[in-house]
């Protein structure tokens, strides 16, 4: 038998190209135009966008390793 964790909701995860978590931010009912926002500030950046889904007990996503870190971040011609 498996065991059933309490289901958090989802949450909309930023990563850059390194595969690190660089924002995120929780997918609430009555936020739509925010998260919206939020998602396509990332697109902007250039980071990739998943919707993933929570639950309690998960491990949190590895993120970047300081503020402003651009060391993965191909060059732009």
């Amino acid at each position: 038998m498996t065991e059933q964790r309490k289901f958090l909701g989802h949450q909309y995860i930023a990563r850059r190209d390194c595969g690190k978590v660089s924002a995120a931010c929780w997918d609430d009912k009555g936020y739509e135009k925010s998260t919206a926002k939020f998602v396509a500030g990332c697109v902007r950046r250039g980071d990739a966008v998943e919707r993933i889904e929570r639950r309690e007990g998960d491990p949190m996503p590895e993120w970047i390793c300081r503020p402003g870190c651009n060391d993965c971040r191909k060059e732009k011609p």
